[in-house]
């Protein structure tokens, strides 16, 4: 995934992405996901998980807050990262002072309501919801606490990350699949057979992920038009606002791309994609069964066909491209 960042309020969409990056760093370092879901909590009240906003949105103005936690005044961090060589927006740069530098500096003060260690807290199996207020009370200390709403903040972070290590293996089985169709000839295009061993371009997409355990074919899923629909019942995202739709800037590995009157392709990643595109005779039905050409069911170079949608199952993983590449195509 990628990172939306500016002195801006972000969506709930743009937040849940960010988390997911947050997630995957204090993951990787050992934190508990209960951990992660309680300092989430916390960012989604002090920035939006944004880790370019100011206090106020007032750009600029040191002696209130920033960042990720909004550390008061903002020269508390910013000092830090001009030293180190981090720009001060740089997520990387404030999730690794979170990590390595809280205790040191003295930001974290166990009080007697949640009396833990900084290292403690990072690894504690308490619910998402006291850890949240630990955090608030031990690193935070804000001003206007607003606890409920970070303590249910971070039950739905926890619910989406829980959701976030099955949706990736789900992901990855869909990808996985649908290159195995796309490399083996015995496998074609036809709308005619389109459920196997022939696929069209939507019934290819639509059983990568009923074999991944997305049921979307069940929810509904037959067509390009009712894809849209199916799809998002299913956990599904509608993240176009967050890609660049001309160079494909932003699409991640198994993102759906779907022009809901003509054609769907998937993203595999490093700035391509795999889809059913016409049989051997150049249409939609009456084609001999499986791959004649090598290019019935294939993997190409992201295009634009153009899409009016990007739909992403949250656990997926980044992969911007900048070609364009041009394919013919028969609705499906």
């Amino acid at each position: 995934m990628s990172w939306t960042i500016g002195n801006y309020a972000l969506s709930q969409v743009q937040m849940n992405a960010n988390a997911v990056e947050v997630y995957k760093y204090f993951s990787g370092r050992g934190w508990s996901l209960n951990a992660i879901a309680g300092i989430l909590g916390n960012m989604q009240s002090e920035s939006y998980v944004n880790p370019g906003v100011w206090q106020s949105l007032n750009e600029g103005n040191y002696s209130g807050g920033f960042g990720l936690v909004q550390w008061t005044p903002a020269t508390n961090y910013t000092n830090w990262a001009t030293a180190n060589g981090y720009s001060i927006t740089d997520p990387n740069g404030q999730l690794y002072w979170i990590d390595a530098l809280t205790e040191s500096t003295g930001q974290w003060i166990p009080t007697s309501s949640y009396n833990m260690s900084w290292g403690a807290f990072k690894t504690s199996g308490s619910s998402p919801e006291d850890l949240a207020s630990a955090f608030l009370k031990n690193f935070e200390r804000a001003g206007v606490e607003v606890e409920s709403a970070r303590r249910s903040q971070a039950r739905s972070f926890y619910n989406l990350l829980s959701q976030y290590g099955a949706n990736s293996k789900a992901i990855e089985s869909a990808v996985e699949w649908t290159i195995g169709i796309a490399n083996d000839n015995s496998h074609g295009y036809d709308q005619g057979n389109r459920w196997g061993p022939d696929y069209d371009c939507s019934s290819l997409l639509i059983t990568a992920y009923q074999q991944a355990g997305i049921k979307v074919k069940d929810a509904g899923a037959t067509y390009t038009g009712n894809m849209y629909a199916a799809f998002k019942s299913c956990g599904f995202e509608d993240v176009t606002g967050l890609v660049n739709l001309s160079s494909g800037s932003g699409v991640q590995r198994g993102d759906i791309l779907l022009n809901v009157a003509s054609h769907t392709a998937m993203s595999i990643g490093n700035g391509q994609v795999v889809q059913a595109s016409q049989n051997e005779n150049g249409g939609a039905t009456g084609g001999a069964t499986g791959d004649q050409t090598g290019q019935e069911i294939w993997c190409t170079n992201y295009y634009n066909f153009p899409w009016n949608y990007v739909l992403r199952l949250p656990g997926g993983g980044s992969a911007t491209t900048t070609g364009v590449y041009i394919v013919q195509w028969v609705p499906g």
